[in-house]
């Protein structure tokens, strides 16, 4: 089996533009992915079809990082990292110590252990996969838990995108053909009972996010049933 940077560096090859990128973020600073890019390397032993890399950036050079936003301007996301377009790639960088969870002090740590909490700052335990690609070290000890009991569960429920959350839960469900945990579930019926057209909304943001339908509006009404 590759090693994650083996994998990572044979997809990036064949897309030099976004090689481009991944290489100045390198110089920047240590890099962490996170994510979709870790869920597909541990599902398939290699990287091949992603549109999207997450990357979170421990800056440890000012310079290279403000030629990295002068060279490629990108817009800031909504959890405030910023989003880069290349061709129909899309890359988000994350800066460490600006991690929402940190920033609004949900959670607390000394920022020397920000990298081995990074698992606990997000909403879903399928989320919690990060790796230190370089060193070759993962913390991904929720995100094995969850594929091993076959049930997707809250890891962080605040959350400044729930329903951009769930619409991810009914696709990661679908996806690994897994359960909703009681603490899931329960969130996802109080978000329901708060929306007037729940079902439509979820729908709306799965076609803004993914640009096509990856769940249809029946299976989701399924699962609801």
């Amino acid at each position: 089996m590759k090693t994650i940077l083996d994998a990572l560096y044979n997809f990036l090859n064949q897309h030099p533009p976004v090689l481009d990128i991944y290489k100045m973020l390198e110089c920047a600073g240590d890099l962490y992915l996170i994510g979709g890019a870790l869920r597909e390397y541990k599902d398939q032993g290699d990287i091949k079809e992603l549109r999207d890399i997450d990357v979170i950036i421990d800056i440890s050079s000012k310079s290279v990082w403000e030629e990295f936003l002068q060279n490629y301007v990108p817009a800031k996301n909504c959890f405030g990292g910023y989003k880069v377009l290349c061709g129909n790639f899309i890359f988000d960088v994350w800066i460490l110590n600006e991690t929402w969870a940190y920033r609004e002090k949900i959670i607390s740590c000394n920022p020397k252990e920000y990298v081995k909490h990074l698992p606990e700052t997000v909403f879903l335990n399928l989320d919690a996969i990060v790796c230190d690609v370089k060193r070759n070290i993962w913390y991904d000890q929720k995100y094995r838990e969850a594929m091993q009991n076959m049930v997707i569960d809250v890891v962080l429920e605040e959350n400044p995108q729930i329903l951009l959350n769930i619409v991810r839960a009914f696709i990661l469900k679908k996806r690994y053909t897994m359960s909703f945990s009681d603490k899931l579930m329960s969130i996802i019926n109080d978000t329901r009972a708060l929306n007037k057209d729940f079902i439509g909304s979820l729908m709306q943001i799965q076609k803004k996010r993914y640009k096509e339908i990856i769940i249809e509006q029946r299976e989701i009404e399924d699962i609801l049933a």
